[in-house]
């Protein structure tokens, strides 16, 4: 850790991702960092980070895009679907991410910066197969985004709806096989306790 990273837990308990998707022939991308330092040294991992005091998770959100991405998107492009608090999410302690998801035309060019080792579009099924080595608990940022901006469950094989109903997730948008959602609060819902 560098002495920039020496913040106090209160400071460092709330960070904002993105999941930020366009479209390559009709093949659904999204867009990766690789990460710079520990933890998750090398492992690919969505854009965002801390956000600052004073700061709204929106406005970190479109601030750490164009930091370790180079993409400068508008807040009201990006949309809020989700809050991730699962303890254990994060190693260096409790920390809570809100998610958000956007949609940019074409395949802009993008570029590593800040702390993010590089930068790249790739398919949704390459970021999301366990061959990749993928930080934190961002599968399943990507799955629920996924779900939240498209209406349909990201599953093995690019099976959609059809494989998870043939796996007993009932074939609806959002259900995995194991039948939960993997999301820990829906916008507009109580936090769960």
């Amino acid at each position: 850790m560098t002495n920039s990273d020496d913040r106090c837990a209160a400071t460092r308990a709330l960070t904002a991702d993105v999941v930020l998707f366009t479209r390559r022939n009709s093949e659904l991308l999204l867009l990766a960092v690789e990460r710079g330092k520990e933890p998750f040294r090398a492992a690919l991992a969505l854009p965002g980070g801390f956000v600052e005091q004073g700061e709204s998770a929106v406005d970190a959100a479109v601030r750490e895009l164009a930091e370790e991405t180079g993409i400068e998107v508008e807040r009201r492009r990006l949309r809020r679907f989700g809050r991730y608090a699962e303890p254990g999410r994060d190693p260096r302690g409790r920390v809570v991410s809100v998610a958000f998801h956007g949609y940019v035309s074409g395949v802009p060019e993008v570029v590593g910066g800040s702390d993010a080792r590089g930068a790249r579009w790739l398919p949704v099924a390459d970021f999301l197969s366990a061959a990749v080595e993928v930080a934190f608990d961002h599968r399943d940022i990507v799955r629920d985004a996924v779900v939240r901006k498209f209406g349909w469950s990201p599953v093995p094989g690019g099976e959609g709806v059809a494989g998870a109903r043939a796996r007993g997730g009932g074939g609806r948008p959002g259900v995995r096989p194991d039948g939960s959602s993997g999301r820990l609060s829906r916008p507009g819902s109580p936090r769960p306790r």
